[in-house]
C-alpha cells in the first residue's frame, strides 16, 4: 500500500450518476462498486477517475 492515499470525491469522478431529493445531499452511485454514497463525502478509492466536465445531477421531488 502506498504511503499516502489521496482523498477523493465521488462528485468529481467519472464513474458515477448523481441523484438529489429535495435539498438534501447529493448521492452517487458507483458504476463501477455498484454502490451508493453521499457524492461530497471524501473517501479512498482505487477506481477513482477525475471528470473532464460538470456532473449531471438528476433532481427529484418526491420519493
Amino acid at each position: 500500500m502506498p504511503e499516502f492515499v489521496e482523498m477523493v470525491r465521488c462528485l468529481d469522478c467519472k464513474h458515477g450518476t448523481y441523484m438529489q431529493w429535495y435539498k438534501n445531499p447529493i448521492i452517487c452511485r458507483c458504476e463501477v462498486l455498484e454502490e451508493k454514497t453521499v457524492a461530497e463525502s471524501k473517501r479512498v478509492c482505487k477506481d477513482y477517475e477525475r471528470r473532464n466536465s460538470e456532473p449531471e445531477i438528476e433532481h427529484f421531488d418526491h420519493y
